[in-house]
């Protein structure tokens, strides 16, 4: 497997607050990595500045071997990646159909079918998004990734607020996109729920970042299980 983006030697500060100070994140094509830590510790602007929608103060973000110190979400997404943010992702007044039609004619048209089968969509392609729940719009919202066909999705606590069938649902989709080649990164608490999908863990603390290798790695790394997952999950 071959990294398709990079981020070494970040920085960020928010009013006098550094949340990064030398985050690195090193993501190949075809895996799935979680980017975990508790609540404040930078996870969001790490995946933020490395989908271009805010300038880091120093280092730099790699993206299809090309190196940027200021990166442009419309640059990226023009080569290949997509950002889910944790909500907000979906225009209330569009339907569902809509939202893919969109999708479709800006990147080329995508298995529309297999992805109504697979999230289990087809009853909601004349809903408005406004009158979505929170789950069903979550699932729009991955499948206009699997429509995409990204290189490289960012998806940002993909989890929240949603029900054990719906992670699973989700987590599939995930491995789904990894399997075809697609580097994909999220964030969440539910460590529990995101385990069995992750093929790597990246953990955010004091505003660096330490690479655990596998989940199963991950879960015995005593410092991890010390400081994060014994610290009472939001």
């Amino acid at each position: 497997m071959s990294a398709i983006l990079r981020a070494d030697s970040v920085s960020k500060t928010f009013s006098g607050r550094r949340v990064l100070s030398s985050a690195r994140l090193c993501v190949n094509q075809g895996e799935v990595v979680g980017l975990l830590g508790r609540m404040g510790m930078g996870k969001s602007t790490l995946l933020k500045i490395c989908g271009g929608l805010i300038s880091p103060e120093s280092g730099w973000v790699e993206f299809d071997g090309i190196q940027y110190e200021r990166p442009r979400l419309s640059t990226l997404a023009s080569k290949g990646l997509f950002y889910l943010a944790e909500s907000e992702n979906l225009v209330s007044s569009l339907t569902v159909r809509e939202h893919f039609d969109l999708i479709e004619k800006r990147f080329g048209k995508g298995d529309r079918n297999f992805v109504l089968e697979f999230l289990d969509l087809k009853e909601f392609l004349n809903a408005k998004a406004e009158t979505l729940s929170g789950g069903e719009s979550r699932r729009v919202e991955i499948a206009l990734a699997l429509l995409r066909r990204p290189s490289c999705l960012l998806s940002d606590e993909p989890f929240r607020s949603v029900d054990p069938l719906m992670c699973d649902l989700l987590g599939n989709a995930f491995r789904h996109l990894a399997a075809n080649g697609c580097a994909v990164v999220v964030t969440g608490h539910e460590v529990n729920a995101l385990k069995p999908y992750l093929d790597s863990v990246v953990w955010v603390t004091s505003g660096t970042t330490y690479s655990l290798g596998s989940a199963g790695s991950a879960w015995t790394h005593d410092a991890f299980r010390r400081e994060y997952l014994g610290a009472g999950l939001e």
